[in-house]
């Protein structure tokens, strides 16, 4: 069985990422589903973003009007000093525009720079082309909001319940690495779609490339699959070998025995050491269910 294709954050290597226009765009090159992260604004509303800073995605550091927003923060554990969702209302959000975040990687992507906005997950859920379709929604950062007064869970219960999904024929994945955020999204939201714990080597014990049974174990019954950094599933790969990656390790097929779906990430063919093509290969042979790509076409050409 050839491995499903996720669009991440859409299109993302021909548009810039999580726009309406990136999703459209990956669902006409043929994905099975598109991937999208979700953060709440200062008024409680929810929008489509990899994460609250807003400067690598949006135009907001061009903005004089809201150059006293900058302010220190935290990005994925670090330091920064940026822009952030949750201190902007969404009608000052509406004014800002999306850009590409690797803009030397991807020119094509960058012309499209200040002509789309940045949409809100009620815009994402309404919108015709998630008929019969099946949305990845990633929760961000849940514990940190819930810490600040912005009940994100609650929020989103109520986008999901009102978007109409059943009538609809929208298919829900839900995944977060947080993963007691996880696990009350499930409780609020109930079974009507599946619940996948994100992975990498910094939500690990110890921070570990090696992923134990016991915490495999730990996860039966809680969710119904796992997403995995591509570094958790290969061997270190031997010194000045010529390939990307390292040999698959068996962590896909461990993780299958117990009943997971299991999916892997990113396929970005910038990344690539010498074609495309083998360095997608390296993915494909994970034995992974599902490859999330920001080149849709690319990978589902080389595997179909």
């Amino acid at each position: 069985m050839n491995p499903k294709v996720f669009g991440h954050r859409g299109a993302s290597a021909y548009r810039p990422e999580n726009t309406l226009e990136s999703f459209a765009l990956a669902y006409e090159q043929g994905v099975d589903a598109i991937e999208c992260d979700i953060v709440p604004t200062k008024d409680h509303k929810l929008i489509l973003r990899h994460e609250n800073a807003l400067s690598g995605t949006t135009d907001v550091a061009t903005r004089p009007e809201f150059a006293d927003r900058r302010r220190p923060g935290y990005l994925d554990g670090i330091s920064v000093q940026d822009w952030f969702s949750e201190d902007f209302t969404l009608a000052e959000i509406k004014t800002l525009r999306a850009i590409e975040r690797l803009p030397d990687w991807r020119p094509g992507s960058a012309k499209f720079d200040g002509h789309f906005e940045v949409p809100t997950l009620a815009e994402l859920l309404a919108s015709p082309m998630l008929g019969n379709r099946t949305v990845i929604l990633e929760l961000k950062h849940g514990a940190y909001f819930e810490s600040i007064g912005i009940p994100l869970l609650e929020l989103f219960k109520a986008e999901i319940d009102a978007c109409g999904w059943r009538e609809r024929g929208i298919r829900f994945i839900f995944e977060a690495f947080n993963l007691d955020v996880l696990l009350r999204a499930r409780d609020i939201l109930g079974d009507i779609g599946q619940y996948v714990f994100l992975i990498d080597r910094d939500h690990l014990p110890g921070k570990s490339r090696y992923v134990p049974d016991e915490f495999l174990n730990s996860l039966v019954g809680k969710v119904h699959g796992l997403s995995f950094d591509i570094d958790l599933l290969v061997g270190q790969k031997p010194a000045f070998s010529q390939v990307d990656f390292g040999s698959p390790n068996g962590l896909v097929q461990r993780a299958h025995a117990l009943g997971f779906s299991v999916f892997t990430w990113t396929a970005r063919a910038e990344e690539a050491l010498y074609s495309p093509e083998e360095y997608f290969q390296h993915f494909v042979n994970t034995g992974a269910d599902g490859i999330f790509a920001d080149h849709p076409d690319l990978l589902l050409n080389y595997i179909n």
